[in-house]
């Protein structure tokens, strides 16, 4: 079993890396035994390029994929840590043609979940996203939808509100102590596939 945790921004991978003793194997790719970390950068762009590249020397087929990573919300609060229950894509206003709001490819993606947290949707736009009509309780990424259209065996996604909507209190927010709960539920996952 393998697992490669996919991760958007170096501030975000530091602690995961640290963590589960992950050695550089070249830019942006970490990995120790069965444990592998790729640190893709910001944006559903930037995730399909690295991910590409990756394909050509990785094996993500048999790959248990686990995302953490920061997100905004409309309704939970600073410094909430969720999983990820479906994903949608949030890139396009599909309805003058007749279709759904925001179908995209894999849109919407059920993800694994193991139920230690709250489970909550998480829709992936191409910019942050500082209003919306969706009323109930969301979050919202750059990336994730993006990962989902990569070969996995299961894909977990684990997340951090960073600020909401109207981002008044991001100040707030302690990222290094919602990182540490973050890593106790990943032990969980991967724990989870060693039984």
């Amino acid at each position: 079993m393998n697992i490669l945790f996919v991760i958007a921004m170096k501030k975000e991978a530091n602690e995961i890396i640290k963590h589960y003793n992950l050695e550089k194997q070249k830019e942006n790719f970490y990995k120790k035994n069965n444990i592998s970390l790729i640190i893709t950068d910001v944006g559903r762009n930037n995730v399909t390029k690295t991910l590409l590249e990756l394909t050509k020397t990785y094996n993500m087929e048999d790959s248990i994929i686990i995302n953490i990573g920061l997100v905004g919300s409309n309704n939970l609060n600073i410094g909430s840590i969720i999983e990820i229950n479906k994903n949608y894509g949030y890139h396009f206003d599909l309805t003058p043609f007749g279709d759904k709001l925001y179908h995209t490819t894999n849109s919407p993606y059920k993800l694994n979940t193991i139920n230690e947290l709250k489970q909550i949707d998480c829709y992936t736009s191409d910019g942050f996203v500082q209003q919306t009509d969706i009323k109930e309780t969301c979050v919202f990424d750059m990336e994730l939808n993006a990962i989902t259209l990569f070969p996995h065996k299961k894909l977990h996604s684990i997340k951090i509100v960073s600020d909401t909507l109207d981002a008044s209190k991001y100040n707030e927010f302690n990222y290094d102590k919602s990182i540490q709960e973050s890593l106790k539920i990943s032990d969980k996952i991967i724990s989870s596939y060693q039984k």
